[in-house]
């Protein structure tokens, strides 16, 4: 439920925020009901830790369209001021109350060892008999603990990526349901971009992981890192996707593609991809392809 709220607290609040009809007002009422029954039954624990998140992006939502529309700002200099603004928020209140990122660690992974340990068990009782059973199930265990302490260790990171997903999914639903919806629709992948002065965030990072006696600066660089991270290799998918479309290279023969050298060459995509994006900052890959066909 708490990754339904973070798409339907944003799409709440557009409808509400954007001339909304009689209808769409109903409907924003209904989504924001939904989020505060989610946020007040939330579990304790790690519950309240997603339903404290759910609270801090909707309040920076709300700022957001409010100072900076899509509209005048961009789609996604809207979302990244949302976001921004409540992982701001976010680290004030652990500063100024008694919670701390240990705890927050130990919660993650409390909670999502309990969730591995759950697929360990029922793995053993699926390949229970099986001869390789017991050593396939080690194996599983390996890998489920790997993920647990990865996302224990840039848990903050993963929920700034699943919160920009979730914004552009809740941007693409209110163009869908609005009569009269502002701003623009979701671009398609090919022309995704962003400031380039964003590249300011992956060299802070880089300085927080290398700068000598600077230890206590490490987790936030890696939480940088694996944020700044995910947009440019997102940037660097479309560069690709751009240039693909540009030598008629599109549509479900791309996609196969792109997905047998994903399942093959994960590594090299990701850091190709990762490259593309971090280049494109001042070569501009798709505009180059663009004079080369002598095109504007």
């Amino acid at each position: 439920m708490a990754s339904l709220a973070l798409v339907v607290a944003p799409l709440g609040l557009l409808l509400a925020l954007h001339r909304p009809s009689r209808g769409e007002t109903a409907l924003a009422a209904t989504c924001l009901a939904v989020v505060a029954w989610t946020v007040l039954g939330s579990e304790p624990g790690f519950g309240r830790v997603e339903a404290a998140w759910i609270c801090l992006l909707s309040g920076g939502v709300a700022i957001a369209l409010t100072q900076r529309p899509p509209a005048r700002g961009g789609l996604f200099g809207t979302g990244l001021m949302a976001v921004g603004i409540g992982a701001l928020a976010g680290v004030v209140l652990v500063a100024v109350t008694s919670f701390s990122w240990d705890e927050l660690r130990w919660l993650t992974e409390r909670h999502y060892g309990m969730q591995a340990r759950q697929i360990v068990e029922l793995m053993n009782r699926m390949l229970a008999g099986s001869d390789s059973g017991s050593d396939a199930a080690a194996r599983i265990e390996v890998a489920l603990n790997d993920v647990v302490a990865f996302v224990a260790r840039f848990l903050p990171a993963l929920i700034l990526i699943q919160s920009m997903a979730a914004l552009a999914a809740a941007w693409a639903l209110y163009r869908m349901i609005a009569r009269q919806p502002a701003g623009e629709a979701l671009p398609p992948l090919r022309e995704f971009r962003f400031s380039d002065h964003l590249i300011w965030g992956v060299v802070v990072a880089m300085g927080a992981l290398v700068m000598p006696g600077a230890r206590a600066l490490r987790p936030l660089g890696g939480n940088l890192a694996t944020f700044f991270g995910a947009l440019y290799i997102l940037r660097g998918i479309g560069v690709v996707a751009g240039l693909g479309a540009a030598a008629g290279v599109s549509g479900t023969f791309a996609a196969l593609l792109s997905f047998v050298a994903t399942i093959f060459l994960l590594p090299i995509v990701v850091f190709g991809a990762l490259a593309l994006g971090v280049s494109d900052t001042w070569v501009d890959w798709r505009a180059l392809a663009r004079r080369a066909r002598g095109e504007s």
